[in-house]
């Protein structure tokens, strides 16, 4: 399906950076990714796409309301290359679109110069067991409320885990009336099809499928994290030890890694792109 995009440049043209595609997680849009990309767009071209069923890149197609496995939206993602004639890119991948990612690197290995991916899991129970539970509560989930205020109360106290609750939080749009109300920028069914999907994508084998085409990976977990577990973290860090591989652990910060230490994580994609360092 054709993606709706963001792009930040207020560089030179042509840019002497690769670009940055960043992939947002399960609820969000590329918007959310506009803070980072604000340190960032005079010295790199940043795009970060709506993925299917969330944004504005909605509705699905007919015919497609039930594909939502990591390769329905990593085909997307090659279109998206396609059309906007790029032929390299990092990416940024923040949990669901961390599987996006590594299957957008199994299906085009040659067009990724680095994969960064923030706080999900390699070979573990998606979201550290809570998939159905999320599952569950996204199902529930009002598609609007009349009031900021009252959406964070059933937000924060229905969702099974509050990092998530504070992502939904922040993505929720006011829309003006009457009556005005908040609501959600994604598709309640696409989400749930989704969650339900990621047991299908084998990212423990992509990933290394990646590394054995040369594409260096970093791999964050926030240290406060209830996505990505502790004791998954350190079994998986041993499991997949390679040297394009390295895991990195931050201290003060979540399943939010990004956004909660956003200095600091602008400066390792700066880091990531300069051609000095690759």
């Amino acid at each position: 399906m054709v993606l709706n995009f963001f792009k930040w440049y207020r560089g030179g043209s042509p840019a002497l950076r690769t670009p940055l595609l960043f992939l947002h997680g399960l609820g969000g849009t590329g918007r959310i990714w506009r803070p980072i990309a604000a340190g960032l767009e005079e010295e790199v071209p940043c795009f970060a796409p709506d993925q299917r069923g969330h944004g504005q890149s909605r509705p699905v197609p007919s015919g497609e309301e039930l594909h939502f496995h990591a390769l329905d939206y990593a085909q997307d993602l090659i279109e998206l290359l396609d059309r906007e004639h790029l032929e390299h890119v990092h990416l940024v991948g923040h949990s669901m679109g961390v599987r996006s990612a590594l299957a957008l690197c199994s299906l085009a290995p040659d067009r990724i110069k680095s994969l960064l991916a923030v706080d999900i899991g390699i070979s573990s129970a998606w979201g550290g067991g809570i998939g159905e539970p999320l599952a569950g509560f996204i199902q529930q989930l009002p598609r609007s409320f009349p009031d900021r205020t009252t959406m964070r109360d059933h937000l924060f106290s229905q969702c099974p885990d509050p990092a998530i609750a504070q992502y939904l939080s922040a993505v929720a749009q006011l829309r003006a009336g009457p009556p005005d109300h908040w609501e959600f920028p994604f598709d309640h069914e696409a989400l749930v099809r989704t969650i339900r999907q990621a047991h299908e994508a084998p990212i423990g084998e992509w990933l290394r499928k990646t590394l054995q085409q040369g594409i260096p990976c970093i791999f964050l977990r926030g240290a406060d994290s209830r996505v990505w577990l502790k004791p998954d973290y350190e079994a998986q860090k041993a499991e997949y030890a390679h040297p394009l591989l390295q895991f990195e652990e931050w201290e003060n910060c979540g399943h939010g890694l990004p956004f909660e230490q956003r200095a600091r994580f602008t400066e390792a994609l700066r880091s990531l792109t300069d051609p000095c360092q690759q």
